[in-house]
This record gives C-alpha cells, sequence and structure tokens, in this order.
C-alpha cells in the first residue's frame, strides 16, 4: 500500500468549518478564517482570498511551502461527497488538484467526470473502497485523505492512514463542524514527526502508530 496522509485544518477549538456550511458559504459563515494559510492554493477557490478580521491575510514562506508539500509526492486524493458538493461550483476549471485523480466518498453515485485536469470518480462503497482504489491509481506515490471530518474519523478509525498532517488557525470559531468529537470508541496513538510556525497557522505532524488500539 502507498503511503496514505491525512491533511485537515482545524481552529484551536476543534472546529473544521464554521456554522451553516452551504454551497454559498462553503466553509461555513465566516469560516474562510479556517483555511486562510493556504491562500490562493485552495481556499482562494472557495472565498477569492482575504478574510475579513484576519490580523494577517498573507500566508508566509512556512505557510506557502507546507500547501506545496501536499502535492510533492501524492498521486491522488480522497475527498468527502460534502467538500466536493460545496467545492465543485467555486473550483470550476482550476486545476485545484493539480491533475491527481480525485476519489470521492458518497452514497450518490455519479458518472466520472474531468475537470481541471483531473479526473474525480465517486465512489459508493465506503472510504476504505475509495482509498484502495486511490492506492492503485496514486502508482505507488502517496495518497491524500483531504476532509471532510467524518471522512477523516472514518480512514483513522479503519487504520487506514499513516501520517497525519494537521494544521492548527489561531482563531476560536465558538461552534461549526468539529474534527474529533468528544468521545471515540477508538485509542489511536501518534508520534510526533515535526512542527513548524507559519503565519496563520501552526503546522503539525504526527506518524500513526501502527499498533494503535483500534
Amino acid at each position: 500500500m502507498s503511503h496514505i496522509f491525512l491533511e485537515m485544518t482545524m481552529t484551536l477549538d476543534g472546529f473544521t468549518a464554521a456554522p451553516a456550511v452551504s454551497l454559498e458559504d462553503p466553509l461555513g459563515v465566516g469560516g474562510e478564517r479556517v483555511q486562510e494559510w493556504l491562500g490562493g492554493n485552495f481556499v482562494g477557490a472557495f472565498s477569492g482570498g482575504g478574510t475579513e478580521g484576519a490580523p494577517d491575510a498573507s500566508p508566509d514562506e512556512i505557510d506557502r511551502s507546507v500547501a506545496a508539500r501536499m502535492f510533492e509526492s501524492t498521486g491522488a486524493f480522497v475527498i468527502g461527497r460534502r467538500t466536493f458538493d460545496v467545492g465543485e461550483g467555486p473550483w470550476g476549471d482550476d486545476p485545484v488538484f493539480e491533475g491527481r485523480p480525485v476519489f470521492v466518498v458518497t452514497t450518490r453515485d455519479r458518472e466520472p467526470f474531468e475537470r481541471g485536469g483531473s479526473r474525480y470518480e465517486f465512489v459508493t462503497g465506503g472510504v476504505a473502497e475509495a482509498v484502495a482504489r486511490a492506492d492503485d491509481a496514486a502508482a505507488a506515490a502517496s495518497v491524500c485523505i483531504m476532509g471532510g471530518a467524518d471522512v477523516a474519523r472514518q480512514a483513522l478509525a479503519l487504520g487506514l492512514v499513516h501520517e497525519v498532517r494537521l494544521h492548527l488557525a489561531p482563531v476560536l470559531l465558538g461552534g461549526g463542524a468539529r474534527l474529533f468529537p468528544d468521545s471515540s470508541p477508538h485509542r489511536i496513538e501518534l508520534d510526533p514527526l515535526g512542527v513548524q510556525q507559519g503565519a496563520l497557522a501552526t503546522h503539525l505532524r504526527y506518524r500513526v502508530r501502527a499498533d494503535a488500539d483500534r
């Protein structure tokens, strides 16, 4: 199996998006701040860049290098259906995933299509099937699991993730979509791999222990 890593951003109080996520507000009402560190690489397709109230809306070199690292060895992406649904319109024909294939976990089937250089395939068999198909498509390169929170939790619980890359945005939303719920039936041990402080986020990397209790 390829190297599988999870790439998620959350606020200091644990939210990946603000309340009321919709097609009009893909990151929730006022939620653009959560992923502002990505700049035009990803969040710009949602918000057009810039976040009212942010102390500094410009990612620095560390933020930019961490964002670029997401694509360095990645051969395929896995995302959830809500992430796709709220992103499809804003992404348009932009090469958001830089030509890599994208596998969408969903309960609603849809024919594959190509846009922005990427082929989107819809997987109704669950997270494990989506990761397996992404693994095949990646051709020995890494697979990046990128949102939403439910897909991330399932992948961790199934023991599919080798590395967690967590980006902490210095803001307290007070509500929204939480990455980790208050309780979980699964204990997962992580070994720290590194930390970098950017202008708009703190970037953490962890190795998932293979002997985690699932």
